[in-house]
């Protein structure tokens, strides 16, 4: 969302053992472009990586894989595989099969029953299109063990630190034919890569089509996500705290937005207790979306894909909404329920009527009228570029059944489960303990530079300056500190020697890129402040706002808009105001992916080029002119890999190569679970 002026920039490769520059590359940083520039780019000169399209013919165990990249992961990785199994690859997965796969928890349990209230009952996915008696099937994503040979690794996060399942690969059938991928409209599909796989593969689930791959074909037609999600949550109320019910106002008189865990207790005969239960914390993720937006057939299956995985099969554990943004003012939503219901039609594809919700920028203006212009003259501050976490803020207090609330962006695509990343990033973020929180998000973590998580987390805390850590909230004039936000339990961080503070604390913001200082660099959005005291506060930034907040932090986003006049560019504001707060933050590694060759120290100088090895802080840091760099990876506002590798993966073309000729020589391309982002024009 950022507006950057792209820069042509390259920086010396000089003291990499494991690259042999040119001498063209060395001289590229003295050649420092200036605006308007032409020199090439040196990233752009690595060689590309080949490893991730050889396909499932070649499919191999994941831990006797030799990845194509990094190359120090590389060398360790073929040591081991020779070591442990000399005839790792072997070339044989054409004879592979797929198997269901389930990440959900045991809910019939002993072990889950003694933890949580209430029972978990299976939803139904109701009935078909022409009869209500019929009911559909469950959708069942499937997955092959290993991975294909020569899988090249992350370079940036790692699964086995997050916690992600890497022992499996999606490729494009059992990941989205659940959903109605691969068979036509007429059989209640979405009529996208229909194929039966062909003579020749008839007998095997590996090659261009799904061959014998095990998949019921659903029909989606006729339903009603909305309606599904409700009949979920009843059969299922047990579970939940169903006390705080959704207000028709604007924003509650009283809710002071405290995320408070949900324990109810269950007594014996006699009046005693003997078990302490706890309620499931609820999560909305609100999908954003906009009038004239045209829902293509992935954009569909991945919205079948958030609901069913998220909503229905856990039990009502999320609710899946579409928060769509009715551009033209002059549409009277809120004043007449015929203009409303009809603008709804008009936009939204039917099956998501029901799980829609809608606003405009003049809710936001009545709602934050406090708010004046700030640092971006040209942006409205109640408008949707500027302030992407109103409309989220206002959803958060108009629905307290929440507990918390992911900000999520139509473009992203998710080669993995759904259900089991958003458990996983949940789970993680809690692990973490406050002590270099901050610090240790303001960092990329590369695996190949960095070593271990705990070897990135030493040497963190060894290169902070203990008297600039964040401890605690960050002192701001005219900031309120409420009694109820947090209060480290120690002075100082390293009075906290075992790291205990924010250990089983659950995030009040997960974000999925660093969070940066922006003082000092020359992102173009930097200084983009509103009603502080101070011209430039202490503050955060975080590019990409795909994000999980809590209900608390949400109450003081809206408090300090709606109250004190206080606001900050959209990727500034969630993580500055939990920066003030002393809310936790967490920044997870989730693995990224590059299409080249990077070197690891040059990919390191590129990207951690902040003060002190961070990533902010200075204008040579990765955040503005140089976010060109970004562009072959698979997770950033421009990624171009993002959409080159989706298009691959669903067998289409890409640089002249891919498509049904290569993938009936290789096999499917099947990658482990990957977050890509943007994915446009399909």
């Amino acid at each position: 969302m950022a507006v950057l002026t792209l820069l042509v920039a390259a920086f010396s490769l000089s003291g990499i053992p494991s690259y042999s520059p040119t001498r063209l590359l060395l001289d590229a940083h003295a050649r420092t472009v200036t605006a308007g520039g032409k020199a090439p780019l040196a990233w752009d000169r690595f060689p590309l990586l080949k490893g991730y399209y050889k396909g499932l013919f070649t499919l191999i165990e994941q831990a006797s894989n030799v990845p194509e990249y990094p190359p120090r992961m590389a060398v360790v990785s073929e040591v081991d595989a020779r070591i442990k199994r000399p005839d790792a690859i072997k070339g044989d997965g054409r004879q592979a099969r797929s198997r269901a796969w389930s990440p959900y928890p045991d809910y019939g349990s002993a072990e889950y029953r003694k933890v949580w209230e209430g029972e978990w009952s299976e939803c139904s996915f109701g009935g078909g299109s022409k009869n209500g008696s019929r009911t559909r099937g469950r959708p069942q994503v499937r997955v092959f063990d290993g991975t294909p040979e020569g899988m090249p690794g992350p370079a940036f996060g790692a699964y086995e630190v997050v916690g992600v399942n890497e022992d499996v690969c999606f490729e494009r059938y059992g990941r989205l034919g659940p959903y109605g991928y691969g068979y036509s409209v007429a059989e209640g599909g979405l009529g996208q890569a229909v194929n039966d796989g062909g003579d020749d593969e008839r007998d095997i689930e590996t090659g261009w089509g799904p061959g014998n791959m095990p998949l019921a074909k659903i029909d989606w037609r006729g339903v009603d996500w909305g309606q599904l999600q409700k009949q979920c949550l009843e059969l299922n109320k047990n579970r939940f705290d169903v006390s705080a019910q959704p207000e028709d106002s604007l924003f509650p008189a009283d809710e002071s937005g405290d995320s408070k865990p949900a324990v109810r207790r269950r007594g014996m005969p006699g009046g005693k207790y003997h078990i302490t239960k706890k309620t499931h914390p609820r999560t909305a993720l609100l999908i954003r979306a906009w009038t004239g937006y045209k829902y293509t057939p992935p954009d569909i299956a991945s919205l079948r894909s958030l609901i069913s995985e998220l909503a229905i099969l856990s039990g009502g554990e999320y609710a899946v909404r579409l928060l769509v943004h009715v551009k033209d003012p002059n549409i009277a939503i809120w004043a007449d329920k015929r203009v409303y219901q009809q603008t709804l039609r008009d936009n939204v594809p039917q099956e998501f009527w029901g799980i829609a919700e809608l606003w405009n920028e003049a809710m936001m203006r009545t709602a934050y009228h406090k708010l004046q212009p700030g640092g971006s003259p040209d942006l409205p501050v109640h408008g949707v570029y500027r302030s992407t976490f109103m409309p989220v803020q206002w959803f958060a207090a108009r629905h307290p059944e929440y507990e918390f609330f992911w900000n999520w962006e139509i473009d992203v695509r998710y080669t993995g489960h759904y259900y089991h990343l958003f458990d996983t990033l949940g789970a993680w973020a809690k692990k973490q303990p406050r002590r270099n929180l901050w610090e240790r998000n303001e960092r990329f973590y590369i695996p190949e530079m960095h070593g271990s998580w705990s070897e990135f987390s030493k040497m963190v805390r060894e290169t902070t300056d203990p008297t600039s850590a964040v401890w605690g909230p960050v002192q701001v004039d005219g900031v309120r500190i409420s009694e109820s936000d947090p209060t480290p339990p120690f002075a100082t961080a390293e009075e906290d020697v075992d790291s205990t503070w924010g250990v089983d604390e659950d995030a009040d913001l997960i974000i999925l890129n660093p969070l940066f200082n922006p003082e000092g660099t020359n992102w173009g959005l930097a200084t983009d402040t509103t009603g502080y005291t101070a011209s430039s506060p202490p503050r955060r930034a975080a590019i990409v706002a795909a994000s999980r907040l809590s209900r608390r932090l949400l109450r003081r986003m809206h408090d300090e808009n709606a109250v004190d006049g206080h606001t900050m560019f959209s990727e500034m504001w969630p993580a500055s105001c939990a920066l003030h707060h002393g809310f936790k933050a967490v920044f997870v590694p989730h693995p990224v992916y590059v299409d080249r060759r990077w070197p690891g120290k040059y990919l390191e100088r590129t990207f951690n080029n902040g003060v002190n090895g961070t990533t902010g802080g200075r204008a040579q840091c990765v955040f503005g002119e140089r976010e060109h760099n970004f562009k072959g990876s698979t997770w950033y506002y421009n990624a171009e890999f993002a959409a080159e590798m989706w298009r691959r993966w669903v067998g289409g073309e890409s640089r002249g190569e891919g498509g049904e000729a290569y993938d009936r020589r290789l096999g499917r391309m099947c990658l482990k679970g990957v977050l890509l982002h943007p994915v446009k024009g399909e």
